[in-house]
């Protein structure tokens, strides 16, 4: 009897243990099950919070590609991206691009120029119908400088030929990238036309990574727009490239008005000593501007021979001719009777300019010293 007893305890016992374990394993199945559905769920909510909302899209989007920089990311690549081809990940590649450092804009054009998947994207976009699109990703290959991109970019100029926003964006990227036989032959392209501003194209120029003085001297030997030629000659002048002042010198006398005094400015920037005559001469220019580039260049290409022609423009009357004339007469040496030889030319407009400009020197000169 107790045999029996003992035998039926050890069976229930290991009953026990079976529905105990089945219990176990059960209880970790469906942990396992409500945890995957949480997960999938919080997937499915945040999808819907992004095609719902455009921020939160964006939001995602760009964190999305600060992994793909972060070294110790889980992203290795573009492609592991969900979105990235669209609309919104155009717009995210801008943002991350406007808000990065040198360093990661770098290792982003790395990752792109090495996945031929992406590139084809690019260039896809760039053939768009949508100048919208174009535009994103122009501004993308002229961020990075990313190259074989320019036939696509050289081929939208002359597709929206009236529109400022993409010529100015296809002009920067040429630019930022180097394309001087593009530019060239878009410049010396008859049948297009330049609608930026000179502003605009002087900053354009100033972006250029290529060699500046190679550009500028084809440029400057072709038939180019006048805004084009306006540009070399200022940035022969402030970037000092004194070999390229013969190409200055044929437009000291050039018509149009602008282009003049861009090169007597950069002729007396550069201390062009074969413009002396010719500089002089504009110190009686029938327009006030000229005469007032003028007085500054004379005094910068011969400042020991200038001082008459100074006295003279001291009594122009423009008040801008007078002032920069009284500036220059301020700088020069070795003319100690300078208030004298002021007054002795009648002059009182002349004398209050020469006199109000010394104070104004002797003023700030204390005021370094203090």
């Amino acid at each position: 009897m107790h045999t029996w007893i003992q035998a039926t305890v050890d069976v229930l016992i290991v009953v026990m243990a079976v529905i105990l374990a089945l219990f176990t394993v059960t209880l970790l199945i469906l942990h396992i099950i409500t945890t995957s559905n949480d997960i999938r769920v919080q997937r499915i909510k945040k999808r819907i919070m992004r095609m719902l909302s455009v921020s939160q899209d964006l939001e995602y989007l760009r964190g999305q590609i600060y992994e793909l920089l972060d070294p110790e990311g889980e992203i290795r690549s573009l492609r592991e991206i969900r979105g990235i081809q669209s609309s919104r990940g155009s717009i995210a590649m801008t943002m991350v691009l406007e808000e990065a450092d040198p360093e990661r804009k770098e290792l982003l054009r790395k990752l792109i120029l090495r996945d031929d998947w992406y590139c084809g994207h690019i260039r896809r976009m760039l053939r768009s119908r949508s100048i919208d699109q174009v535009g994103v990703f122009t501004k993308l290959a002229a961020e990075l400088q990313l190259p074989d991109y320019e036939e696509e970019i050289y081929r939208n100029l002359h597709r929206w030929t009236d529109n400022a926003e993409n010529q100015e964006i296809s002009l920067l990227a040429l630019f930022m990238c180097g394309c001087e036989e593009k530019l060239i032959a878009l410049f010396t392209d008859p049948a297009f036309r330049l609608i930026l501003s000179f502003r605009q194209l002087h900053e354009l120029f100033d972006c250029y990574s290529g060699d500046h003085a190679e550009l500028y001297r084809k440029l400057l030997a072709r038939d180019c727009d006048l805004y084009v030629k306006r540009a070399c000659v200022r940035g022969i002048g402030n970037e000092g490239l004194t070999e390229l002042c013969p190409l200055i010198e044929p437009f000291l006398d050039s018509d149009h008005m602008n282009l003049l005094i861009d090169s007597v400015r950069s002729a007396g920037k550069l201390r062009y000593r074969p413009a002396e005559d010719i500089i002089q001469r504009h110190t009686s220019h029938r327009e006030w501007s000229v005469r007032s580039v003028a007085v500054s260049a004379l005094a910068d290409i011969a400042p020991e021979a200038c001082y008459g022609d100074l006295l003279r423009c001291l009594c122009d009357p423009e008040w801008w001719v007078r002032f920069h004339a009284a500036e220059a007469l301020s700088r020069l040496r070795g003319h100690g009777d300078l208030m004298e030889d002021v007054t002795g030319l009648g002059d009182r407009f002349a004398y209050e300019m020469m006199r109000y400009i010394l104070e104004r020197n002797a003023l700030l000169s204390r005021e370094v010293t203090t």
